[in-house]
């Protein structure tokens, strides 16, 4: 029953180790929009209703950041957007024009609006949806949900491990002296 218990506790412990690292790399790897990006991939998380009926609030995309040449009029894209006021939002629509300015920069037209190439984050054609995960990453990698699961957990292992090299000790101790 002791290597059953001490099995799951090994699987318990090996999932939240795994999951703490994921969450740590995906705050670690936020852009200045605070969305986790990977090379050319990024993690979105739907937040709020506006882009229903497509995604749903909830939902976690995977979105490969396109180049500027396979990006074309009528391509739904989702893009940064602070034109409104300090804070950035992340929009969704269809481009209406597209104007190359050099080879590595593109001007697109989107809802009437001028976006520079380098505020898009990716074609939504092509993107992977996981329903319900974006819930999930939103709470692990807010702060409260990080001291929750990354840091007290870390914590309390540390003085737990603390504690045992000192009840160690003392058994030493006490050993030595009764030889004595």
């Amino acid at each position: 029953m002791k290597k059953i218990g001490n099995f799951l506790f090994d699987i318990v412990v090996g999932v939240w180790l795994i999951v703490a690292i994921f969450v740590t790399i995906c705050l670690l790897s936020y852009n200045e929009f605070k969305v986790s990006v990977f090379g050319n991939t990024s993690l979105l998380i739907i937040d709020s209703d506006a882009m229903e009926p497509d995604f749903k609030e909830g939902d976690l995309l995977i979105i490969k950041r396109n180049s500027d040449n396979k990006i074309n009029v009528g391509d739904k894209v989702f893009y940064y957007n602070s034109a409104l006021d300090s804070n950035v939002w992340i929009y969704y629509d269809t481009v209406q024009n597209k104007t190359p300015i050099t080879r590595d920069e593109t001007t697109f037209v989107i809802d009437g609006e001028k976006v520079s190439s380098q505020y898009i984050i990716g074609k939504a054609n092509g993107s992977k949806v996981m329903h319900k995960a974006g819930t999930f990453l939103g709470i692990f990698t807010s702060r409260w949900g990080f001291m929750f699961l990354v840091i007290f957990p870390t914590l309390f292992a540390i003085i737990y491990e603390i504690m045992m090299i000192i009840d160690a000790r003392r058994e030493l101790k006490m050993a030595s002296k009764n030889e004595e």
